[in-house]
């Protein structure tokens, strides 16, 4: 039997309803992995790509002999994020692991035409409430030894996007908060390095998502993201998954403040 990496681990994952958060908690939980689950509703996005969408991820969890708890949570605001941590953390006696993938993206307007609204509700979820998130787990990590086997007090891994390392049209507000989380990463990993907390970020390309459903049935829209992306084929949450899990493992511990493109290549510059 395969050894399970993160048995007497906890892990709070926001966005974990549908999509890559989804995919995250299933995985974590697979490695043996209690889940503390964060999300606007506990029921899957029904416009995803899962195959099992009826059935919700602590559902899933717990049936195949993991643990799993739900906590409706907006990251826009602070109460139920608090409540999440807290009640989270009561139930599972700590907190070792924190993965931020709650995010907010929002139909391809020009800068112009972007409103305050629209402003205001992207740096809520994406700058303020991802922020809240990294604080209280780093806060939950101050409070516990460091686990030496493990290498780390604590892990970190913020969700953020291709779009915070080269600019692309028409998501002028998108990109600008997701690369606030990228340097979030870098600027709270140097001061946290010292306590053994690691904290690192996912950029992801084109991944297929509920959120993304409508840009992959507008073939104008695939069409332009297939040119952009080198490898041959788009992203699947399973892409993201991989670099997550080992960012959660032993092997990763001396690794902090890194931002990985996962992407098929999209950000290395302009395709032939």
């Amino acid at each position: 039997m395969a050894e399970k990496t993160l048995d007497g681990k906890v892990a709070l994952v926001t966005g974990s309803s549908s999509g890559m958060g989804r995919d995250i908690s299933i995985a974590l939980a697979k490695q043996g992995a209690s889940i503390i689950c964060c999300d606007l509703k506990s029921e899957a996005n029904p416009a995803g790509f899962e195959n099992d969408l009826d059935t919700t991820t602590v559902d899933l969890i717990n049936k195949r002999g993991g643990q799993a708890v739900f906590f409706k949570v907006d990251i826009s605001q602070v109460a139920e994020i608090e409540h999440a941590f807290g009640e989270g953390i009561v139930k599972f006696g700590r907190l070792d692991i924190a993965v931020n993938c709650a995010g907010y993206w929002a139909p391809f307007r020009k800068f112009a035409a972007e409103d305050d609204d629209l402003w205001q509700k992207m740096s809520a979820v994406n700058v303020l409430g991802t922020a809240k998130c990294n604080r209280l787990a780093i806060q939950q990590f101050l409070r516990q030894e460091v686990d030496t086997a493990w290498g780390s007090r604590g892990r970190i891994i913020n969700i953020s996007s291709c779009a915070a390392n080269i600019a692309f049209p028409h998501e002028v507000a998108y990109s600008a908060t997701k690369a606030a989380i990228n340097h979030m990463t870098r600027a709270g990993a140097l001061d946290h390095a010292q306590d053994w907390i690691n904290i690192n970020c996912v950029a992801p390309g084109v991944v297929a998502t509920g959120m993304a459903r409508k840009n992959f049935e507008d073939d104008q829209i695939i069409k332009h993201m297939q040119k952009a992306t080198p490898w041959p084929r788009l992203g699947t949450v399973g892409d993201i998954t991989g670099i997550v899990v080992f960012l959660c493992g032993r092997q990763s511990a001396w690794l902090t403040g890194q931002i990985y493109a996962v992407d098929g290549g999209m950000t290395l510059g302009v395709t032939p």
